[in-house]
């Protein structure tokens, strides 16, 4: 901000009485260039969040996911995580495949809420699924071809690696005070059985 800049009658630089009509102006301006950015994110991320819908609302939630992902933006990303926790009827090994990904990378968000939902999201594909998960590792298919069987081993084996490297991860949080630290130290007490 230009400290030349009057707010009021008093000049920031000498304490003078200055011209109010011009600085007023100016400090307006100042204000609302501010804005512009916010204002410009709101935007991208309403038009991310419309599209999204647009997807969801044929019916196919993976292809929702995969577009809201796609779009690399942590804020769609977190609004469509905490849509789908709602949602216990759509949630089964190929969303957890698709979500899991994203949620390592959401772990390294600088905002809380982004990690508050990503440690909700992930505590509840470790109670819906980790018992799945760590039984289908623990008995590999076998030599009888069983398509159906194969295809959960392979999903259950990449969603078993990918909450293992997360909690690895998420160790260098461990050390968070508050509500964050919690639920933390409560995601790698679930995922021990993990490593």
């Amino acid at each position: 901000m230009d400290p030349n800049i009057a707010i009021g009658k008093i000049s920031l630089l000498d304490n003078q009485p200055a011209d109010t009509s011009v600085s007023e102006q100016e400090f307006l301006k100042t204000c609302a260039g501010g804005h512009r950015g916010v204002r410009d994110n709101l935007e991208t991320r309403l038009r991310n969040l419309q599209y999204v819908r647009t997807v969801w609302s044929k019916g196919d939630i993976k292809e929702a996911l995969e577009v809201a992902l796609d779009l690399q933006d942590q804020g769609v990303a977190v609004d469509m995580f905490q849509a789908i926790q709602s949602r216990p009827a759509i949630w089964d090994l190929h969303i957890c495949t698709i979500v899991l990904p994203a949620l390592r990378t959401l772990f390294h968000s600088k905002h809380e809420n982004h990690l508050f939902v990503a440690c909700s999201t992930l505590k509840h594909i470790i109670r819906s699924f980790g018992q799945l998960i760590r039984d289908n590792i623990n008995a590999p298919p076998a030599g009888n071809i069983d398509i159906t069987r194969e295809e959960r081993y392979k999903k259950c084996h990449l969603c078993h690696q990918q909450i293992a490297n997360i909690s690895r991860e998420i160790t260098r949080h461990s050390g968070a005070q508050g509500k964050l630290g919690s639920a933390i130290r409560e995601i790698i007490k679930l995922s021990e059985s993990f490593y």
